[in-house]
């Protein structure tokens, strides 16, 4: 492909399997490119990515996130793995990852969140509990989001090591219980510092840290649905979840919320979502070991690729699928002009019949 890039995805395994995938999603006939960056010969149980991220805006760099505290660093534009750094820290595995002014940022499931540029202890951060999820803000780049099993959304600025917003629980049930918390994604809503975060135990909750309420301002259920990721989409105010029955929906967070559409094709967990920016494309992967491409307006399923290992993570270029051409849509007055017009012209081709005056009937008596 053209670019500076040479594959869309990036997806991550269970047994450590990193691989580059280049689609051209417009002519189905053209058979997608998969390749195995990592080699398999040498992956044991520690080398199982739990997450992925880019390394820099002009996404050169992709940041791979190891279950044994490892981060290793893949440079796309020399082809090849740069570095590997150990990022020992806590316990438990990787569960975030990015860069901050040019040094690593690892999250691990203990709680512990890391800046790397010193040695000092007052580099972690310390959440106060196990966390599932680490999100770094792309708009305000030294806030983080993190939040786990009974470890509501925190929000924590990377150059004070400070906590600037703690999320409230929502009141008690209409039994007067208190309702369970399990955070297990979060994302940063583009243009603004809302956060979207979804729940194990099928909530859908929007926060604004802007104003003085703790509690989330829209607070939706999806019953009977354990949600494990979730994704900003390039529509205003939508958010992709997948749950680990396999369920993926658009959720539109205005108002009370509510469940947009549904997209169908995957048949286990869904463990990881990535949206395009500016295209109507979304990307999923998960333990069904498949990587599936929607279209998010028309829920069409665009592809279906297996890729022989279960899926952690995906990573989606920005400039992914920018090759694709699409035909051009004709509006609906321009459809009638078209349309009268080729009226006119076959009208006028016409030859012209003079009518006769018609025989009267002769009355038979």
């Amino acid at each position: 492909m053209e670019g500076k890039h040479d594959f869309d995805i990036y997806v991550g395994g269970k047994i450590g399997s990193f691989k580059g995938i280049s689609i051209n999603i417009d002519d189905q006939n053209i058979k997608p490119i998969v390749k195995n960056i990592q080699n398999l010969d040498v992956l044991t149980k520690g080398h199982e990515i739990t997450t992925l991220a880019w390394g820099d805006s002009e996404e050169l760099d992709v940041l791979i996130g190891l279950a044994s505290q490892k981060v290793k660093i893949y440079d796309t534009d020399f082809k090849a793995f740069t570095s590997s750094v150990d990022v020992n820290c806590g316990s438990g595995k990787i569960c975030g990852l990015s860069r901050f002014r040019s040094v690593l940022v690892t999250a691990v499931e203990s709680g512990h969140v890391k800046v790397w540029n010193t040695e000092k202890s007052e580099s972690i951060i310390e959440t106060g509990s196990s966390i599932e999820k680490m999100r770094h803000s792309a708009i305000n780049t030294d806030t983080i989001a993190t939040g786990g099993k009974e470890n509501d959304l925190a929000l924590f600025n990377l150059e004070t090591k400070e906590c600037t917003f703690k999320a409230k629980n929502v009141r008690p049930d209409m039994l007067q219980l208190r309702v369970p918390v399990w955070v297990s994604d979060m994302d940063f809503l583009p243009g603004g510092s809302k956060v979207a975060v979804c729940t194990r135990y099928g909530h859908v909750r929007l926060y604004d840290p802007s104003t003085p309420q703790k509690r989330p301002v829209i607070s939706m259920d999806i019953p009977e649905q354990a949600l494990t990721a979730l994704a900003v989409t390039s529509r205003d105010h939508h958010v992709v979840v997948g749950s680990g029955k396999g369920k993926m929906m658009l959720v539109d967070l205005r108002k009370k919320g509510s469940v947009v559409q549904h997209y169908k094709g995957a048949v286990g967990a869904i463990k990881s979502i990535a949206c395009h920016k500016t295209e109507p494309y979304l990307v999923s992967v998960g333990l069904d070991r498949n990587l599936l491409i929607h279209n998010l307006n028309s829920k069409d399923l665009i592809r279906k690729m297996y890729l022989k290992a279960r899926l952690n993570s995906v990573l989606l270029h920005s400039n992914a699928f920018i090759n694709v051409v699409d035909k051009p849509v004709v509006k609906e007055e321009d459809d009638i002009q078209i349309i009268e017009d080729d009226y006119d012209e076959l009208f006028d081709s016409m030859e012209t019949i003079h009518e006769t005056s018609p025989r009267k009937k002769c009355k038979i008596k």
